[in-house]
């Protein structure tokens, strides 16, 4: 039965753009956390990573006909966005499970919508599929930019580092660039919805 809801990104690609409400950024601050099994729920750690305490920019939900895929919500250090940023956290609290493969398939397709070279995004899947796990319904990705790299979360465990900064911010850029395919998507991140 999971695997009927399991959405692969490229399907839902093109209707997404046009159904986006926007989402209650209260549903992260009571995130379950679980043990890496996802069987277990645990308690948060006492420290706080300095992302989790920036304010949120804007937050977004992307759907699929009936079905939220994922809510995801923009931070930074100061509350606002500017395209230049160099801090930011890019939060992503999936609704559905979905495999690692289908993760790696939209982010080619949206590099390749952005203009990146072949060999960059075959070099930089690569990279990705050792970081990335199949994500389930609940798991939260996060992706922290910060001192020209990115580090990649699950829910507060790092799991990542991308240390090539052109790497980095090709990433955000599916979401936060102009030329993003989801423009309704970036306007309601920025705050400009």
């Amino acid at each position: 039965m999971n695997n009927l809801f399991t959405v692969k990104w490229s399907v839902w690609a093109i209707v997404a753009a046009a159904i986006l409400p926007p989402v209650n950024a209260s549903s992260f601050d009571n995130a379950t956390l679980y043990s890496p099994n996802n069987s277990v729920p645990i308690s948060p750690t006492r420290s706080t990573l300095p992302w989790q305490r920036w304010p949120v920019v804007g937050d977004a939900t992307l759907r699929w006909g009936p079905w939220v895929i994922y809510d995801s919500e923009l931070r930074t250090p100061n509350g606002r966005y500017h395209h230049q940023d160099s801090q930011l956290a890019l939060v992503i609290k999936y609704q559905r499970n979905i495999e690692n493969e289908d993760l790696l398939t939209a982010t080619d397709e949206q590099w390749q919508h952005l203009g990146i070279q072949a060999g960059k995004r075959a070099k930089w899947l690569r990279m990705l599929a050792q970081i990335w796990p199949d994500v389930k319904q609940g798991d939260r990705l996060i992706f922290v930019l910060q001192d020209r790299q990115g580090v990649f979360y699950q829910d507060n465990r790092q799991i990542g580092i991308i240390s090539d900064p052109e790497m980095a911010r090709s990433f955000i850029n599916i979401w936060l660039s102009p030329q993003t395919a989801y423009p309704d998507i970036r306007r309601q991140l920025i705050g400009q919805s």
